[in-house]
């Protein structure tokens, strides 16, 4: 979505970074840095266990390496989207709204955003913290199950916490610009 262009007091765009965007900005870089290095992790990774299954060696855990670390991949993936709102939306509708109208529909993204992500973190807590008090083992039966659903939790709270962000932004009026762009 586009953010709004003007801000409460009548300045027009992009406003100075508080402290709390800066810090939305790292956590926004930090987890795709590490979803970057995942990704490369994974494509060795994939590579190693093609070579070694052509030779007939069978690792039974690197299955579920493998799929942990798309798991790993596509959740963390998906927090610096909240933040940047670079999510799929609905900008032949939003780009005709008025900016008061805007800000609502960012309020009530938020809100919904913060309202689902807050529960299914609350939801995943408890599921990994059960997978680790029973040591639930993954399909191989070698790897514990808890450290690939561990990211669940992890980014829904870093999610719930963007959102939190957004709505700052939103309520604050303030045109939310990351303090550095990111490459596409």
């Amino acid at each position: 979505m586009s953010a709004d262009t003007s801000a409460a007091d009548g300045r027009t765009g992009p406003q100075p970074a508080t402290g709390l965007e800066r810090l939305f900005d790292w956590v926004s870089r930090t987890t795709r840095v590490a979803a970057t290095l995942i990704c490369l992790t994974l494509i060795v990774t994939t590579t190693f266990s093609v070579v070694v299954y052509q030779r007939g060696i069978t690792i039974s855990w690197l299955d579920d390496l493998l799929r942990a670390l798309l798991i790993w991949l596509v959740f963390l993936g998906s927090v610096a989207p909240v933040w940047r709102r670079d999510h799929i939306t609905m900008d032949a509708l939003y780009t005709r709204f008025r900016p008061g109208t805007r800000r609502l529909v960012d309020v009530f993204i938020a809100l919904i955003g913060i309202s689902v992500c807050g529960f299914l973190t609350w939801v995943s807590i408890e599921t990994t913290w059960r997978e680790y008090e029973f040591n639930t083992l993954l399909s191989s039966g070698e790897l514990p199950q808890w450290p690939q659903t561990f990211v669940i939790p992890l980014s829904f709270a870093l999610m719930t916490l963007a959102y939190m962000g957004v709505l700052f932004v939103a309520v604050s009026g303030r045109l939310h610009a990351p303090t550095q762009p990111m490459p596409d």
